[in-house]
């Protein structure tokens, strides 16, 4: 028997056992009763009051730019300058110097 399925066995036979208990109520009251005495960490509020100040920040960074109001011409003009022969050989020499096996023609 693998150590999953006997943990599913365990697992299975103690939720049927709670299921069906008499005290029930009793035992979840008291669980509820000593988790509500304890006393919050300041930690999580500082963990959560610094997560709420970074998505305010996103907010105020990111929702005003991606919802542009004003719809902006889309022309773009490229311009690629011509290379001179040499340039383009000078070019191609440097794309082979790393190569050690491939022959090339000259």
């Amino acid at each position: 028997m693998k150590q999953d399925d006997f943990l599913k066995q365990v697992t299975s036979r103690l939720d049927g056992l709670a299921h069906s208990h008499k005290g029930k109520p009793v035992v979840m009251n008291h669980v509820l009763d000593k988790i509500q005495d304890r006393q919050t960490s300041r930690y999580g509020l500082w963990k959560m009051s610094g997560f709420a100040l970074a998505a305010a920040i996103a907010g105020f960074v990111v929702l005003p730019n991606s919802a542009e109001m004003t719809v902006k011409p889309q022309n773009q003009v490229t311009l690629t300058p011509k290379l001179s022969p040499q340039m383009v050989e000078d070019m191609e020499m440097l794309m082979v110097l790393g190569e050690d096996k491939n022959p090339h023609g000259s």
